[in-house]
């Protein structure tokens, strides 16, 4: 259990409008001068349905059970600090939706393992009125001054059918110490162990996106921005919230046939979907149906690949299609496939600051994206890390094209991380898999720039004189922090 963060009078008297003006800042998007946190709104249709807004995944080998893995899927970005002022406006997950992370073992871009969330609101004041929280502390999920809390369903969705793994009631929005003093007591009591090892979380933490502002110019128009490069960079995200769903299962569950030493690559991503219908046909008789809405695998698809982001899209357009698609089909759509292997950041970098374009195809970008790092597939890195033909069990002809996060299992877990993960030489971070302390832009960055055999470009984005980042995730089970409040 872990304390949550006191503030002096002072500084909890600014944090609401240092969150706001940062906020501000977020979604402002480059063009005014300003960054949107990169990957916490990936599409336009991301900007109209927050609560279903996937911003980031994370999936490594869990450090203080290395026989299992985790699994996190934020949702819903931008949340202020919370506080008795404003205890009428939570962030509760969405009723009804399907929250779903999913797992590929073969390589066939088709999930074979997905865990599936469902919230229902529990209203628990009489006839529906007064207020979610209050008057009196919350001191446990049971409290009756908890008015409304949100239950869940956890479900593992197989071939052969759909298990019900637990029940849970998901920790809820922090709304600050005099109504919450023990915020991290609430959160502990939210974990539920699962049947046969592994257990879930699902609770408001704070944003552990760890990046730099000064990157986003670069991808979306080829110049460091948006603060001057001498300035200091504030990460709008470090005083910001999220809705996490934290997973820790046992290899062997999500690995082909059981056997992560094996096979020990699986693909993941998460994806939202909410309810609807056929409206072609008679609504009569149809069993309920589902719509994905958002997708999430691989960070910065929008930004790395096609170099954009809320402001510089079309709706309907390519990173609209990107949500609503399977990994299985992004083969059949030739743009996504042509755009990878030709992104754009690299091409506006070049104009605007003469730094050369590594040439084309990029055959390097669609092993990092499609493929994952082997030896033999166009990743540049000379190591077999984490692509599904290193699976002994997958069928080769069965293996797609498709923009998974991928992970092998069967690294060892890191002592001492490097927050550049592969490219700096650590194996276990980021693009293999991607642990909640991982710098993404960066790395990112320079291998579209054509690292690690090209020229380095780390000199693109000179380091701030002062930054602002959120705070280091924890080493223990749920590992993600608690969230910002008064």
């Amino acid at each position: 259990m872990f304390p949550s963060v006191r503030l002096s009078p002072r500084r909890a008297a600014l944090l609401p409008a240092a969150a706001a003006v940062l906020v501000s800042a977020a979604v402002a998007g480059p063009l005014t001068g300003s960054s949107r946190a990169g990957g916490h709104v990936d599409a336009p249709s991301s900007v109209a349905d927050t609560a279903a807004d996937l911003t980031d995944v994370y999936a490594f080998t869990s450090p203080d059970a290395p026989d299992t893995v985790t699994l996190v899927a934020n949702v819903r970005p931008f949340q202020l600090p919370g506080n008795p002022a404003n205890a009428l406006a939570d962030y509760p997950f969405a009723t009804g939706a399907r929250y779903e992370i999913h797992t590929d073992a073969d390589g066939d871009g088709a999930a074979d393992t997905t865990y599936r969330w469902t919230f229902t609101d529990d209203d628990r004041r009489p006839f529906g009125l007064g207020p979610k929280v209050g008057p009196l502390p919350v001191t446990s999920l049971d409290s009756s001054s908890l008015g409304v809390r949100q239950r869940y369903t956890l479900e593992r969705v197989r071939a052969d059918g759909t298990e019900k793994l637990v029940d849970g009631i998901a920790a809820p929005t922090n709304v600050g110490r005099a109504l919450m003093p023990d915020y991290a007591a609430l959160r502990s009591e939210a974990v539920r162990e699962l049947p046969g090892g592994g257990q879930t979380l699902a609770t408001q933490a704070a944003d552990a996106f760890k990046t730099n502002t000064q990157d986003f110019g670069l991808y979306t128009v080829g110049t460091a921005g948006p603060v001057p490069n001498w300035g200091p960079d504030a990460n709008p995200l470090a005083v910001t919230n999220v809705n996490s769903l934290v997973l820790q299962v046992p290899k062997e569950d999500i690995a082909l046939k059981g056997d992560p030493q094996r096979n020990p690559v699986v693909g993941v991503w998460a994806t939202v979907s909410r309810p609807g219908a056929d409206l072609s046909r008679s609504l009569d008789g149809q069993a309920p149906s589902f719509r994905q809405i958002s997708r999430h695998g691989m960070p910065h698809v929008a930004f790395a690949v096609y170099g954009s982001t809320v402001g510089l899209q079309t709706p309907g357009g390519p990173e609209d299609r990107f949500q609503a698609r399977v990994p299985k089909d992004d083969a059949l759509e030739q743009e996504f496939i042509d755009t990878v292997l030709d992104p754009v950041p690299p091409r506006r970098i070049e104009r605007a600051q003469g730094f050369k374009a590594p040439a084309t195809p990029r055959e390097d970008i669609q092993a990092l994206f499609l493929k994952g790092l082997g030896k033999d597939n166009g990743a540049p890195f000379g190591v077999d890390l984490n692509t599904h033909t290193m699976n002994a069990d997958a069928d080769p002809a069965r293996i797609v094209l498709a923009e998974e996060l991928r992970l092998n299992l069967t690294t060892p877990v890191t002592g001492e991380p490097n927050v550049n993960g592969v490219l700096d030489g650590d194996l276990q971070g980021f693009p293999n898999g991607r642990r909640l302390n991982d710098m993404i832009d960066g790395p990112l960055l320079r291998m579209l720039e054509g690292e690690p055999n090209g020229p380095s470009a780390a000199h693109l984005v000179p380091a701030p004189i002062v930054e602002l980042q959120p705070a280091d995730a924890q080493d223990t089970f749920p590992y993600v922090n608690l969230p910002h409040a008064l």
